[in-house]
């Protein structure tokens, strides 16, 4: 499961799953690097984006929506881009696919349709949470899930930007092995749905 899931949205609701569930035990392995579900032995996988994994039974739970943000001194220094085309002159703290290692091109709903773009920058990471520390350092602009980046803008220490180009939202989806599913993971994946809808 991706750390921005666990941490901000699993465990603060697990009090909750439990005391409907006390007879379910997890194991919850928290990593952004993606995982190997039969060599490492799991009962399913979260995973945020299209889906790369055709050997796996596939369960959508929805949506996750993105925003596009940077700080307030990365602004002062670089001013806000106005246009798409501004972003060619500025810096982006780039995301990485861990399986592919391939930098993850930012996307724009345009009147046009999608618009993929690549940003220049300095910084490529695979993690969310240093990810988000480098937005909040100034060392670039981010693209990432809006419900873990809305507090830093709530609190005004990361400032949304390009307003008019919103981020298409990404497939949220949770991957098995097998069609047949036990107790505890039909339980448990249907507790995770209903999280998500709460995203919106």
């Amino acid at each position: 499961m991706p750390i921005a899931f666990a941490r901000l949205l699993v465990i603060p609701h697990l009090p909750d799953f439990y005391q409907a569930h006390p007879e379910v035990e997890i194991v919850l392995s928290s990593s952004d690097v993606r995982r190997d579900m039969l060599r490492d032995g799991l009962d399913c996988l979260l995973r945020v984006g299209d889906l790369e994994d055709g050997d796996y039974v596939a369960r959508s739970l929805g949506e996750v929506a993105l925003t596009t943000c940077a700080s307030p001194g990365y602004l002062a220094r670089y001013g806000a881009p106005a246009t798409l085309e501004d972003l060619q002159s500025h810096l982006a703290v780039n995301w990485v696919n861990s399986s592919s290692r391939q930098i993850m091109p930012w996307r724009f709903q345009t009147p046009e349709g999608i618009r993929q773009i690549a940003i220049p920058g300095k910084l490529v990471l695979d993690n969310s949470e240093v990810f988000t520390a480098a937005g909040l350092a100034g060392l670039g602009m981010l693209q990432g899930m809006r419900f873990f980046l809305q507090p830093y803008i709530d609190s005004g220490q990361l400032v949304e930007v390009l307003p008019d180009f919103p981020a298409p939202r990404r497939p949220l989806s949770l991957l098995y092995p097998h069609r047949h599913l036990s107790h505890k993971v039909r339980v448990f994946a249907d507790w995770l749905q209903g999280l998500v809808a709460t995203l919106d």
